[in-house]
């Protein structure tokens, strides 16, 4: 039983690159690591984005180039050339929190999940506002019960793929696709989810998001009340987290930005 691991690969704003080429590093580093190696670790990037090619990575790494910057369309190119019995959605800001977490997807596969749920913990590293994003990101994760499934068996993906154009909602797309009749299960074992914050590329995403839900009807029966926030905030969190909560607000309704753009 094999593993292929997935990572689309962008360029970072101005002042992250070397900071977010380390993490891919860091990331390669932790999957050779780790007790049960994939088969390959396909990163896949864009023209503005080879530089990946000259970073210190792993022997079972494949780097494939996509024509444009579309996680979608990256995603996509990556499982056409697959290799593994299953896959594992890897971002390239999220790393395994132990050595033996892909193992235990194996595990859990054989006692009969065909999609497994990888929770996520936020790293709080950064700046305040960095910090605030990520208390607010984790109050969804810890209240929604909506995490998307990462790691799949190959044969139940088959032929689906990515839609390109429900930009931000692409995996809730292909899981709703895949999920009827399967066998859902959670690990043990989390990912560090290191997301980086820049105000005006998280405002434009809320925006795209907001325009996307409306265009392609999508919807959430989920909403966190915010007498929740107020009261699972800790205080000197706060400030920074009603900021944020604001400023998304406004952005999702007037902040204005180009139709069918890409992050």
């Amino acid at each position: 039983m094999s593993i292929s691991i997935i990572t689309p690969v962008h360029t970072p704003v101005h002042g992250k690159f070397k900071k977010y080429s380390n993490m891919i590093e860091e990331i390669g580093k932790n999957l050779n690591e780790q007790t049960l190696k994939p088969k390959e670790w396909i990163l896949i990037c864009d023209k503005n984005s080879e530089w990946v090619k000259e970073l210190n990575l792993p022997y079972f790494s494949n780097i494939l180039i996509a024509k444009k910057n579309n996680i979608s369309l990256k995603r996509n190119i990556a499982l056409d050339n697959a290799n593994g019995n299953f896959i594992l959605f890897l971002d390239s800001d999220q790393i395994p929190s132990n050595k033996k977490l892909l193992e235990e997807c194996l595990i859990k596969t054989k006692s009969g999940c065909d999609l497994l749920l990888i929770p996520e913990k936020f790293s709080f590293t950064g700046s305040y506002l960095k910090k605030s994003y990520h208390h607010l990101r984790s109050l969804y994760w810890l209240h929604s019960k909506e995490g998307i499934p990462r790691f799949y068996k190959r044969s139940i993906v088959g032929n689906n793929r990515f839609d390109q154009q429900k930009l931000h909602f692409e995996d809730q797309a292909l899981y709703e696709k895949i999920r009827v009749g399967k066998n859902e299960g959670k690990t043990n074992g989390f990912l560090i989810h290191d997301e980086d914050f820049e105000m005006k590329s998280n405002l434009r995403k809320v925006r795209i998001g907001y325009q996307q839900s409306k265009k392609h009807n999508i919807g959430s029966s989920f909403r966190l009340k915010f007498k929740t926030i107020i009261k699972e905030t800790p205080v000197q969190y706060l400030p920074g987290v009603l900021f944020i909560l604001f400023s998304r607000a406004t952005a999702r309704r007037i902040l204005p930005v180009e139709n069918d753009t890409a992050i």
